[in-house]
């Protein structure tokens, strides 16, 4: 069904160029990903950090006495855990897997370890060998009391078993896609194959796991150095595909019925703290936004209750506990066969016991929520962590996107709804476009901002005076780009409407993440009349509000101070000079050159008598803000040839 009814899209990584199918529609529509923004921000941070993640060393590993060889994937890094895994290609997250045995799984795709697709040119009907997921080598000897090494027996009963779920909240696996297990060891001369599932899609309303149970009674198996490893066969050009596994568990002492794991675990990440917003402008926060209870999904993936506690500490952006913890108390925790997901309001909707002061900058707080049972087979998925930002933007999402929403109508409409508590000025709008495309030329937008028409947006407001292009990070440093209005728009506490009118028939894809459903918040136009999403979903569009001084190229219609720099001359050809209009300010000045679309195209320090040389950029409007030691200046200037 994906084939039929969305877009293959194959980036080439310097020069995006399309060679997918075009899709005609009068309507909104679901489109696959072609990148994993997460990944790409991070490989990209790695490397410029010096700390690329190498794959890990061949040690051999031990099986551990109790756990065995025990993978959640519950911990907060993309990557597979190096202590476990050689591999870097699988996807660790905690957003496209469908009510996860435990916090977090490993989602197989058609990206690689970058982010970005194996072959951007295959056909969209192929089907090829994409990740991989390989243990580290394991000591399959055992030893006797004198310490000398000898084999596992088959009467050992070695086991091993994994969960696994085809699409989730992502892309479902055809037919001609699989998902493969394979084991090696020390004299096998290749990888032998174990175990595959064809591609299947879920239901909308199915969250069902399988769990495979293998044992291990081929004594060419039982030897220091086993391996095994997962592979997925995927369209190789995009986000697609999708496979999560979990629970990936080897040990001995087992049997096909040990299917049950005494382990009491969260299921997601915990949620905002705010009643409508993921986040919102620290100067917009009230109490009221404040929710009065939070919110957890408990699982005991045992046969039988488990005792356990609960407690939640908040922390300040210093690290500094602002409440009292919070307990709620001690409860048998049933088993989630057949009993479902725990439901004690002192464990899954505990009362906040702390409100947010007045807020007198941008900031942060943490919730941090602990269950304790004993015994527990997996203590890591017993804490999860969740970081309020009061930045400056009001957002739905989570920050990372499972699927976009598209339209392939000229002149159709796209728009996301908000509501502001003060008066302030629209600096920007934030957008994640899925990238697609090489020719921005072919793909074009106004950006709009409309108020509010009974639940619907209404007047344009606000629309961009200059076409604008989708603008994809390609450098993977933010899956948002800034598209800054000029000039600011100042709004009443009121209901707005963010979005953009697209010039071409070409699907202009904005990033959508399913884990939050605010469908009743976006709207698309393409007869003259606003409609709701059919989709589930958040759209990743934010309002971003605040002071000139926070953005780069804006001046603040209120600010006090006058501009004591200036540039000429304007427009400028290939040298820019720097007027001081004042006596004071320090030698050494710090500048940076943004264009229309917010980015920095120059940036550097120069000396109060040097100029600036423009010559590298292309024809257009510019804006540079200069900062020395005593004020912060910003001019607009026209760059001709």
């Amino acid at each position: 069904m994906k084939k039929i009814l969305t877009i293959k899209i194959y980036i080439v990584f310097s020069f995006f160029m399309i060679v997918s199918l075009s899709l005609f529609s009068q309507g909104l529509v679901e489109n696959d990903l072609t990148t994993n923004q997460v990944l790409v921000k991070k490989w990209n941070d790695l490397k410029m950090s010096l700390d690329l993640r190498a794959s890990s060393i061949y040690d051999t590993i031990s099986l551990d006495t109790v756990k065995g060889f025990l993978d959640d994937f519950s911990y907060n890094s993309p990557y597979p855990d190096s202590s476990l895994w050689l591999d870097n290609q699988v996807f660790i997250n905690r957003g496209y897997a469908k009510s996860p045995i435990s916090v977090g799984a490993a989602t197989f795709d058609g990206l690689n370890e970058k982010g970005y697709p194996y072959d951007f040119f295959v056909s969209s009907t192929s089907s090829s060998s994409a990740d991989s997921l390989t243990s580290k080598p394991i000591n399959l000897l055992n030893y006797i009391n004198n310490g000398s090494p000898v084999n596992y027996l088959v009467s050992d009963s070695l086991y091993f078993s994994f969960y696994y779920q085809p699409q989730g909240l992502g892309n479902a696996p055809d037919l001609n896609d699989s998902l493969v297990l394979e084991f090696i060891a020390p004299g096998i001369s290749s990888w032998k194959h174990i175990w595959s599932e064809k591609g299947s899609s879920l239901g909308v309303t199915d969250s069902s796991w399988k769990l495979v149970m293998v044992p291990i009674k081929d004594i060419q198996y039982l030897k220091k150095g086993f391996q095994f490893r997962f592979r997925n066969y995927a369209t190789v050009s995009g986000n697609l595909d999708h496979w999560n596994i979990d629970y990936v568990y080897l040990n001995k002492f087992r049997t096909m019925a040990d299917t049950i794991f005494e382990d009491v675990a969260f299921v997601y990440s915990t949620p905002s703290l705010l009643k409508t917003y993921s986040a919102m402008p620290w100067k917009h926060y009230n109490s009221t936004f404040m929710k009065t209870a939070y919110s957890n999904t408990i699982r005991n993936n045992y046969s039988i209750a488990k005792n356990g506690s609960f407690i939640y500490k908040i922390y300040d952006a210093a690290g500094i506990q602002v409440n009292t913890t919070y307990s709620g108390g001690n409860d048998n925790i049933d088993p989630f066969v057949p009993s479902g997901y725990f439901g004690n309001p002192a464990f899954v909707a505990p009362a906040l016991n702390f409100t947010i002061p007045p807020l007198t900058d941008t900031t942060n707080y943490t919730i941090e929520c602990i269950l304790s049972t004993n015994p527990d087979k997996h203590k890591k998925n017993d804490t999860i962590r969740h970081k309020q930002e009061f930045l400056n933007s009001y957002s739905y999402d989570d920050g990372s996107a499972e699927s976009a929403f598209g339209l392939s109508t000229l002149n159709a409409q796209m728009a996301e709804k908000f509501t502001s508590t003060i008066a302030d000025t629209l600096r920007c709008i934030d957008i994640y476009f899925n990238p697609l495309l090489t020719n921005a030329n072919l793909y074009a937008f106004s950006l709009n901002v409309w108020n509010d028409n009974g639940g619907s947006p209404g007047t344009a407001i606000y629309t961009s005076d200059t076409v604008m292009r989708p603008m994809y990070a390609q450098a993977g440093q933010d899956q948002f780009t800034h598209y800054y209005l000029y000039p600011p728009l100042y709004l009443n506490a009121s209901t707005f409407y963010i979005g953009f009118t697209q010039k071409t028939t070409q699907f202009l894809n904005v990033g959508v993440d399913k884990n939050t459903n605010t469908q009743d918040k976006m709207f698309y136009n393409v007869t003259g009349a606003w409609n709701n999403s059919p989709f589930a979903g958040s759209l990743m569009m934010h309002p971003v509000f605040g002071i000139a001084d926070y953005y780069a190229g804006i001046d603040s219609p209120d600010s006090k101070n006058k501009n004591t720099i200036s540039v000429y001359p304007n427009p400028a050809n290939d040298k820019l000079y720097i007027n001081f209009n004042s006596d004071n300010g320090s030698e050494k000045i710090t500048y940076s050159i943004i264009d229309l679309y917010g980015r920095a195209v120059l940036e550097n320090k120069f000396g109060r008598a040097e100029y600036i040389d423009i010559s590298s950029l292309a024809e257009g409007v510019y804006f540079i803000r200069i900062v020395d030691e005593m004020q912060v200046s910003t001019n607009k200037f026209i760059k001709v040839n």
